[in-house]
């Protein structure tokens, strides 16, 4: 982007923008051309164009993917059906729940068991039932917070590793009780350890970037706390910058507004169109440090 006369800028061999707030619709324009190909800024959604980690279930040379609430990745699968992948919890999403979208449906035409029950027919479905999956978790938080006390926690609010992590630290006591037929080895947590880890989760909870706030997971408050604190906007996506959008960023153009923060971290429902070209584990930080030195 360049400044090609008074208060007038230009991406590339672009249209040249002049007046108010030239630089930031120049730059607009860069956005465009480097997501959409050759359509004016003032009419684009914003696409992204970054790898991800992909389980191998995903058909790679699907081009189309859709990503809902910053970590409800959705795409067709070798099949042809179309999956909800959950990146904090690295696990698919299932419709097996009497309160999913599409139970009542799915359940006398498709056997309830894997991998049928994490696909979905067609896109709107896998979208209808993104969505309940995400107004579920929010729900949960909500009602665990407002509990106030930490005798129980939606399971997946915090990873697989950091909930082992915790069961590590179960007395003898605590293993044999584990071990009772009507509980699940792996998902038991005793009530000493949940009470701790609620504890610790609900006073990083206080941080000034998350008072307020309502997430989804631990993962999800962790990257909002991260762009927060580094740049005090959130990613439109809600999952990383682009190398444009940090620019922008030093710029000074893009403000922590209702346009980049909601006030709720429920808020939005957009889904935003993403392009991927290659695999590769490309987390939030790594995905922000590496747009510094574009």
């Amino acid at each position: 982007m360049r400044q090609v006369g008074d208060n007038c800028y230009q991406w590339g061999n672009q249209k040249v923008y002049c007046g108010k707030d030239a630089k930031r619709k120049a730059i607009l324009q860069g956005i465009a051309i480097e997501n959409t190909g050759w359509r004016e800024a003032e009419e684009i959604q914003v696409t992204q164009n970054q790898g991800l980690l992909l389980p191998s279930e995903f058909k790679e040379t699907n081009p189309t993917f859709h990503l809902h609430e910053g970590y409800l990745l959705i795409s067709q699968d070798r099949e042809g059906k179309w999956r909800v992948w959950d990146m904090d919890r690295a696990a698919f999403h299932g419709w097996n729940y009497g309160t999913s979208p599409a139970y009542n449906e799915y359940r006398g035409k498709h056997e309830m068991v894997k991998p049928h029950i994490f696909q979905f027919d067609t896109l709107q479905d896998a979208v209808a039932h993104a969505e309940w999956s995400h107004n579920k978790a929010i729900t949960e938080v909500t009602q665990w917070i407002e509990k106030e006390e930490d005798s129980w926690m939606p399971r997946n609010f915090v990873s697989k590793s950091k909930w082992k992590v915790m069961q590590m630290q179960m007395n003898d006591q605590e293993k044999r009780d584990a071990r009772h037929p009507n509980r699940d080895l792996s998902t038991y947590l005793p009530k000493r350890l949940l009470r701790a880890l609620g504890e610790a989760i609900r006073k990083e909870l206080d941080h000034p970037c998350l008072q307020g706030k309502i997430f989804p997971s631990y993962a999800a408050a962790g990257r909002y706390k991260f762009y927060c604190e580094k740049y005090g906007v959130q990613p439109p996506n809600k999952l990383y910058f682009t190398p444009t959008e940090i620019m922008m960023l030093h710029e000074g153009l893009l403000q922590p507004d209702k346009g980049y923060e909601a006030e709720m971290v429920s808020s939005s429902n957009l889904l935003l169109l993403l392009g991927v070209g290659t695999l590769g584990l490309l987390i939030p930080y790594f995905l922000d440090s590496r747009a510094n030195k574009v």
